[in-house]
C-alpha cells in the first residue's frame, strides 16, 4: 500500500493524474472511477430524500421474512459493537435503510449524513460507501474515512456485506459504520460472520424438504457454518447452494436448475446413499478431494436420545379471522416464531385494546420479553404496516430524552442541527410508540407526555407550530408504579392515563414448561438444520433452575451453546458454563408432584416420564425417594 497521504490520492484521483500503484485498494479505485463516469460530484449532492413512514413501512413489510430469520444474527451484532459507539444498519437491495439502531453518541452523527431509516444509500446516489458498494460488487467492503466518494462522509468508516438466500437472490446489506479510529478488520469480520449465520439460517428455512450435500476440504469443518452446502430434490436436481459451495467448485448462481448431482459426484444420489448412506465419504471434483455427507430431508423429529418439543395448536379463540385477515395471519405467524408462552388471550387482549386507541401498558420483571411481546402485539394490530417506533426511557441520558421523544427546531439549543430533528413521536405518526421502561422517565418529561395523550399534538423544542400525530401508545416496565406515584416518582395523572387495563406478563419460571421454551427458541435460531438438540437431563435441569434473569437469560444462553455446538451435538448439562453447571443440585420434584404428574396421565409412569424429559426408570427411582441420578 502506498504511503502517500489519502488526501493527496483524492487531490490527483479528481484532477485526473495518474496514482501511485495500490494507493487505494482497488475495490474503493474502482468505485470512485464508477461515480466519476456517472458524474457525481464529490463535493456536492442533490438534496436527500427519505421514505415517509409510511413508505417505509411497505419496504419493511416487504424484507418481514428474511429480517426475521435474521434478526438473531443482527441482535448479536449490535450487543459486539455498540459498547464500540457504532451503529448496525440493515438495508434492502436496492439500497434503502430499513433499520438502525445503535449507540446514542453516532446515531447524532450518522443523522447529519443522513444515515436514517428511508434514505437511499446507493453507490449511484451517494458514492462510494459500503452498502452502496457492497450491493454492486456483491462482496464484503470496507470504506474508511476519505475512501468514501462524498467530502461529507469522511467522518464515517463503515462496513457491510450483502445477504443473499439460497437461490443467489439479493435480499439486503448488513452494515456496521463508526468513527474511523474505532472501525476496523475487527468490525469487518463481525459483519461477515453475522451474514454467514443469517445466510445459514436463510439456506435451513428454503431447504427442509431437499436433499442436503455437505462437503468441505477439512472434514472437521463439516459440522460448522463455513462448510459448503448444496441442496438437491428428489430427482437430483440442484435447487439451492451457500456461498461457500459455489466458490470451492468454482461455479456461479446460474448452476441453479442446471446441474445434477450425478454430475457432482459420478454417482446418483440413490448410489451415494446405498453405498454410504449419510455418513462421511469422499467426494473428488476437479481434481480436489473433499469429505462429504449427504443428508436427507430435515424433519422436526428427535433423534434417538434427545428432547425436541413441540408446542400445542393455538386455542380456536386464537384463530378466528381478523377483520380483513392479513393481521391476524401475522399474529400467527409471530407467535409460532416467538413461542412466547403467553398466558391465554393475553395477546388479543393488548390487541383489543390498541385498536380501541387505549394505552396498551406492559408490566414485567426485567428479561420478560416485553419487548417481544410488543413486537408480536405490532405485527398483530392493523397498523403492522406502520411503523413501530421504541424509546428506551432508562438508556437515554435525561438531558437527551426530551429532544429524542418531541424533537427540535433549528437553533433549539447549542449543537442543534441545522435542520432540526423530527423527533419519535412524530416519526411514529401513523403507527405505535413504544415507551419501554416508562417507569424511569424523568417528571419533568411527564407532564409534556400527558398533554401529548391528551391532545395528540406534538411541540418541538424551540417552539414552532405544533403536529397532529395519529400513534398508538403501548408502554412497559418492571418497576410496580402504584409504589413510585406513592413516592412522588411518577406523576399520579400519567399513572391513571396509561394504567386502564394493565397487562402482566409472567416470568419465564411461571410459564409452563420452560423446556418447551427452550426447545423452541432452539428451533428459531436453527438448530433443526444443525441437528442440534437437548439432552433430557438439560431439559430437566432447564425446567428446575430458577431463571432470574427470564426469557433474555434463557434465549442469551441457547444461543451461546448453539454457537458453541458442532452440528448434530445433543446438548446436555456439561455443555453449560461453569457458573451453571454448579446450581445443577437445584432440588428435584418432589415425590407428590411426581405422583400428581403420574394422575394426570392415567397412571401411565411412560407418559409422565416423556413430559419431564427423563426415563420411566428415573421417574419410578424418584418417586420412590431414591436418588437424584438423571
Amino acid at each position: 500500500m502506498s504511503t502517500l497521504p489519502l488526501a493527496e490520492v483524492r487531490r490527483r484521483f479528481f484532477d485526473g493524474d495518474e496514482l501511485p500503484e495500490n494507493s487505494v485498494p482497488q475495490p474503493i479505485l474502482h468505485s470512485w472511477r464508477r461515480c466519476l463516469g456517472l458524474g457525481l460530484s464529490a463535493a456536492r449532492l442533490r438534496p436527500p430524500e427519505r421514505l415517509d413512514s409510511q413508505r417505509l413501512a411497505h419496504r419493511q413489510q416487504d424484507n418481514a421474512d428474511w429480517l426475521q430469520l435474521a434478526r438473531p444474527a443482527i441482535d448479536a451484532l449490535f450487543d459486539s459493537v455498540v459498547d464500540e459507539g457504532h451503529v448496525v444498519i440493515v438495508a434492502d437491495r436496492d439500497g434503502v435503510i430499513l433499520n438502525q439502531m445503535g449507540h446514542p453518541a453516532f446515531l447524532d452523527r450518522a443523522e447529519r449524513v443522513a444515515l436514517l431509516p428511508g434514505m437511499d444509500w446507493r453507490e449511484d446516489v451517494r458514492g462510494t460507501n459500503a452498502i452502496g458498494t457492497a450491493l454492486v460488487t456483491g462482496s464484503a467492503v470496507r470504506v474508511r474515512g476519505s475512501e468514501h466518494y462524498l467530502e461529507r462522509n469522511r467522518q464515517l468508516s463503515c462496513t457491510a456485506s450483502t445477504i443473499v438466500d439460497p437461490q443467489g437472490r439479493m435480499l439486503g446489506v448488513l452494515d456496521v459504520s463508526g468513527l474511523p479510529r474505532k472501525l476496523g478488520e475487527a468490525q469487518q469480520l463481525q459483519v461477515v460472520t453475522a451474514v454467514r449465520h443469517i445466510e445459514q439460517r436463510l439456506f435451513d428455512e428454503h431447504t427442509r424438504s431437499l436433499h442436503e450435500l455437505r462437503f468441505a476440504p477439512d472434514p472437521a469443518t463439516l459440522a460448522t457454518p463455513r462448510c459448503a452446502r448444496l441442496a438437491f430434490d428428489d430427482d437430483g436436481v440442484l435447487r439451492a447452494a451457500n456461498r461457500a459451495a459455489l466458490s470451492l467448485l468454482g461455479l456461479d448462481w446460474h448452476c441453479l436448475g442446471q446441474t445434477r448431482f450425478a454430475g457432482l459426484s459420478g454417482l446418483s444420489m440413490e448410489h451415494w446413499l446405498s453405498r454410504h448412506g449419510s455418513g462421511v465419504a469422499s467426494l473428488r471434483h476437479s481434481g480436489q478431494l473433499y469429505s462429504a455427507s449427504l443428508l436427507p430431508p430435515r424433519q422436526a423429529v428427535p433423534h434417538h436420545g434427545s428432547v425436541l418439543l413441540h408446542s400445542a395448536p393455538a386455542a380456536a379463540s386464537q384463530r378466528r379471522p381478523a377483520a380483513g385477515g392479513q393481521h391476524e395471519r401475522a399474529s400467527d405467524k409471530v407467535g409460532r416464531k416467538q413461542d412466547l408462552a403467553l398466558p391465554p388471550g393475553m395477546l388479543d387482549t393488548a390487541r383489543r385494546l390498541l385498536e380501541a386507541d387505549i394505552p396498551v401498558l406492559v408490566l414485567g420483571e426485567t428479561g420478560a420479553g416485553k419487548e417481544r411481546f410488543v413486537q408480536a402485539l405490532h405485527a398483530a394490530s392493523s397498523r403492522a404496516a406502520a411503523p413501530l417506533v421504541a424509546v428506551n426511557c432508562a438508556a437515554i441520558p435525561e438531558g437527551l430524552i426530551e429532544s429524542e421523544l418531541f424533537g427540535y427546531e433549528e437553533g433549539a439549543f447549542t449543537g442543534a442541527r441545522r435542520q432540526g430533528a423530527k423527533g419519535r413521536l412524530r416519526e411514529a405518526d401513523g403507527g405505535i410508540l413504544f415507551l419501554d421502561e416508562i417507569g424511569d422517565m424523568p417528571m419533568s418529561l411527564q407532564a409534556r407526555l400527558l398533554r401529548v395523550l391528551q391532545e395528540r399534538l406534538v411541540v418541538p423544542l424551540g417552539g414552532g407550530p405544533g403536529q397532529k400525530v395519529d400513534v398508538r401508545i403501548v408502554a412497559a416496565t418492571h418497576r410496580q408504579l402504584e409504589q413510585e406515584v406513592a413516592a412522588g416518582r411518577f406523576r399520579a395523572d400519567l399513572y391513571y392515563r396509561l394504567c386502564h387495563y394493565p397487562l402482566t406478563l409472567p416470568p419465564l419460571r411461571e410459564r409452563g414448561d420452560v423446556a418447551q421454551i427452550a426447545a423452541n427458541l432452539l428451533l428459531q435460531h436453527g438448530s433443526a438444520g444443525r441437528g442440534i438438540t437437548l439432552s433430557p437431563a438439560l431439559a430437566d435441569f432447564i425446567r428446575r433452575y430458577p431463571w432470574p434473569g427470564n426469557l433474555r437469560q434463557l434465549d442469551n444462553l441457547l444461543r451461546t451453546l448453539l454457537a458453541l455446538a458442532d452440528d448434530g451435538t445433543v446438548l446436555t448439562p456439561d455443555h453449560l458454563p461453569a457458573s451453571l453447571r454448579g446450581q445443577e443440585e437445584i432440588p428435584r420434584h418432589t415425590a407428590s408432584t411426581l405422583h400428581c404428574l403420574l394422575q394426570q396421565h392415567g397412571g401411565n409412569a411412560s407418559a409422565a416420564a416423556r413430559a419431564l424429559g427423563i426415563s420411566r426408570s428415573t421417574f419410578y427411582r424418584r418417586l420412590r425417594g431414591g436418588g437424584h441420578t438423571a
